[in-house]
Parts: structure tokens; C-alpha cells; sequence
């Protein structure tokens, strides 16, 4: 790994002589997740039901729980993988409803290898269109922030959760070159392809520039302690989406949450009712 001092000391000259390929080479560092986070010891319990590996259109893997009823797609976070919803899973699947979750673009066996919102969004809508109708969505972290603007492109669920999700996530590319040290020239050119991916201006795909439909029933949930997204980004949705159902906890992190039993039973009742 390069010494960050070093890679400062290199994008700012690079950014300076030819700004619009350091953009570049600064997008494909920010879009790569490189590996997984390490996994949590509730992922693999031998009490969780048996997921089934399956591939859909689009070279999209993800795991099943469940081979009939009501559909419920997964999406997981940066660096995430499937099993990470596996609790929620037991217990949808416990209630008669089946659950998918993707492996993300850019992660495990699925497409390619970068990973964004907007081909996060992507994603789901392709899935969507592969399962037919999808009674419920469920993203957590920056799958969470890709659920809304999945939407935006034609998907439509009956529910929606994002878990520890931010509000904001367009508020990375300037924190990252930031990070970088990249010139104002160079900066631009960011924006300008970030813009060009997304297809409208970054910001306009954030969750709180977006207005889910009214038939679509809003769950967000945070934790008052979580130590990737702040809370701020639940409270800044919770503003911009008068009727979302809010729960907040304490002490589960950014991770956890997706095992907690409140919690589980929580999103189990909202997207059961």
C-alpha cells in the first residue's frame, strides 16, 4: 500500500499536469472496494437457515433464503457481502416471504469491478425486473443510499428499509480529494465524471434530493453510536421524509444492527404489516 504522504504527493503533481486523467485514476480508487470487511461471528451461525446461490440476468450472484412467496431483495453495504442479512432473513422467511440479496457490483462473483450508487441502483433495478414483483427492499449502508435512487429508476416496492445508510453519499467525492490532495482542476474533472456516471449531478441522486413514491412505506433505521455514518444522516431523512417510520438505537455500531433482535423484529413487523 502507498504511504499516504506519497500518494498526496503524487496526485497533487499529477493533478496539476494532466488534471483530467488524475480525476480519472482518482474515480477508479474511490469506486474499487478492494476485499470485504472481515465477517461478523452472527453471519455464519449454524442456526441460520440454508441459503441457495443463485445467479441472475446481468451476472448478478446472490444468496436465497426461501423458494416461494412474497420477495424481499437485499442489497449490503461497502465491502458487505449477502450473509450479512442472514437474520433478517430467518425471520422473513420464518413469516412465508423469500428473501435475495445481491452480491454487490464490484464485490464477490457479481459484475465487474467497481462499485457506486448509481451501479448499485442499477443493480436492483435489473434484479427487480428479473424477479418480478418485489413486495419489499432492504439496504443497508450504501446499499441503503442505492435503494432510493433504484426507484427513481422504475423500481416499485410495497416497503422500503435502509439501514445506517447515508443521506449524503455524493459528499464522498469531496472528502476523497480532499484525502488525495487533488488540485481544483483536477477536482472538477471529479465532479465531471461522477456527474457523467451518475447521469444528472451527483448530488441529485443523494436520498434526501429524492422523493420516493407515496405508495412506498419508508423504515429507516440507525444507530445513535454508529462509527461509519453518523446518526446526522438518519436525522437529515428523517427531515426530508416527514413519513418514514424512525428507529433508533444505542450501542449496536454499524454493523450489528443487522442482528439485533429488536431490530430484526422491528423490520420483520414493518414489512410484514
Amino acid at each position: 500500500m502507498i504511504p499516504p504522504v506519497l500518494l498526496r504527493a503524487g496526485f497533487g503533481l499529477y493533478g496539476r499536469l494532466a488534471p483530467r486523467q488524475a480525476a480519472r485514476a482518482a474515480a477508479g480508487l474511490l469506486t474499487r472496494p478492494r476485499g470485504r470487511n472481515p465477517p461478523q461471528p452472527w453471519e455464519h451461525e449454524p442456526t441460520q437457515p440454508l441459503a441457495e446461490q443463485v445467479v441472475l440476468p446481468g451476472d448478478l450472484h446472490a444468496l436465497q433464503w426461501g423458494s416461494a412467496g412474497p420477495v424481499v431483495l437485499g442489497l449490503h453495504g461497502w465491502r458487505g457481502r449477502p450473509t450479512q442479512l442472514g437474520r433478517l432473513a430467518e425471520s422473513l422467511v420464518a413469516a412465508g416471504f423469500r428473501v435475495v440479496a445481491l452480491d454487490a457490483p464490484g464485490h464477490g462473483r457479481s459484475r465487474g469491478p467497481a462499485a457506486t450508487p448509481r451501479l448499485l441502483a442499477d443493480a436492483l433495478v435489473e434484479a427487480g425486473s428479473a424477479l418480478g414483483e418485489v413486495h419489499a427492499l432492504i439496504g443497508h449502508s450504501l446499499g441503503g443510499a442505492a435503494a432510493p435512487i433504484a426507484m427513481e429508476l422504475g423500481l416499485r416496492v410495497r416497503r422500503l428499509v435502509m439501514i445506517g445508510s447515508p443521506a449524503r453519499p455524493s459528499r464522498l467525492i469531496a472528502w476523497y480529494a480532499d484525502q488525495l490532495g487533488l488540485p481544483e482542476r483536477a477536482r472538477h474533472r471529479l465532479d465531471e465524471w461522477f456527474d457523467a456516471h451518475a447521469g444528472r449531478p451527483a448530488a441529485l441522486l443523494d436520498p434526501v434530493a429524492l422523493t420516493p413514491p407515496a405508495e412506498t412505506s419508508i423504515m429507516v433505521v440507525h444507530d445513535e453510536d454508529d462509527e461509519i455514518i453518523p446518526v446526522a444522516d438518519a436525522r437529515l431523512l428523517e427531515a426530508a421524509w416527514p413519513p418514514a417510520q424512525m428507529l433508533y438505537t444505542r450501542g449496536l455500531g454499524h454493523r450489528n444492527l443487522l442482528s439485533d433482535p429488536e431490530v430484526v423484529a422491528a423490520v420483520h413487523a414493518f414489512i410484514a404489516g
